[in-house]
């Protein structure tokens, strides 16, 4: 099982760091994990199709983490997908994929028509809505999908995946929570999100003391996230979602290793790790 970082910013732009979206991939099975900006321009320099791709899983409805969405549908035609999409997603999901195909319906009706490219099937998408927590399997891998703690987001859900005798958590957008170190228990790596605290200053009215405390409240913070990886008895854990998007790495790791007892290793677009 293999883990590729294809995003690991923030709503915050940078071009070092793209919106949220991950891909895990075995020998026989390709699964995306949220679709954040700049999501199909990653999947490209990874050399991955999204023609190719099994099913698209999102964590929760954020923009930073589905605002590609239609990008990723529209590509995967134009790359020649001929399977319809499988999206599996919190509630709400059907309907937010049904506007944002309705809004391009013209242009889609139009490009199809004067194309004449042979399937249309990458248009057909199959929606999944989850429930509590629950299991689906795609040949070699097993998802496990349970509910995270990302409050005021009403729905919000972490993945486990197993593959062989390997598991490998995402934590997806949350603050600690016992569900994640629940079911994050003993991965053989954990990607878990984190908001560094210090490095992003009170600057304006749009950047207020109440913006900062708010934004660090539904995440993860940097004194938090070694402790919950140490509870979970992860062997690895990485770190992505970085909030904000620059920051000092050797401050980052050394408040980090003094709770996990060892390195995280930082999160990068394009980064592989072999499970």
């Amino acid at each position: 099982m293999k883990l590729t970082l294809l995003g690991t910013g923030c709503p915050s732009v940078d071009y070092k760091r793209c919106g949220s979206a991950n891909l895990v991939s075995t020998k026989s099975t390709t699964i995306l994990v949220d679709c954040g900006s700049g999501v199909t321009q990653r999947l490209n320099q990874a050399k991955i199709s999204s023609a190719n791709i099994d099913a698209l899983f999102l964590t929760h409805l954020h923009s930073d983490h589905v605002v590609d969405l239609y990008q990723l549908i529209i590509s995967s035609w134009h790359s020649y997908r001929i399977k319809p999409w499988k999206i599996y997603g919190p509630k709400g999901t059907k309907k937010f994929v049904t506007k944002i195909m309705a809004a391009w319906a013209e242009e889609r009706k139009q490009r199809i028509l004067y194309e004449s490219r042979a399937s249309v099937k990458a248009f057909d998408i199959k929606i999944t809505e989850f429930s509590s927590t629950g299991i689906y399997s795609f040949k070699d891998l097993k998802i496990k999908y349970f509910e995270v703690d990302h409050k005021p987001v009403k729905y919000a859900y972490g993945f486990s995946f197993f593959n062989k005798s390997k598991k490998l958590t995402i934590s997806g957008d949350t603050r600690p929570c016992e569900n994640l170190m629940k079911f994050a228990h003993k991965s053989d790596v954990l990607l878990h999100e984190v908001f560094i605290e210090g490095e992003i200053k009170e600057t304006n009215k749009m950047r207020t003391k109440k913006t900062l405390h708010n934004v660090k409240k539904y995440h993860t913070s940097s004194s938090q996230v070694g402790k919950v990886a140490f509870i979970t008895g992860c062997k690895k854990l990485v770190l992505t979602h970085f909030v904000p998007t620059r920051f000092n790495v050797s401050r980052l790791k050394k408040i980090v290793r003094k709770d996990f007892g060892k390195d995280p290793i930082i999160g990068k677009d394009l980064l592989k790790i072999n499970i």
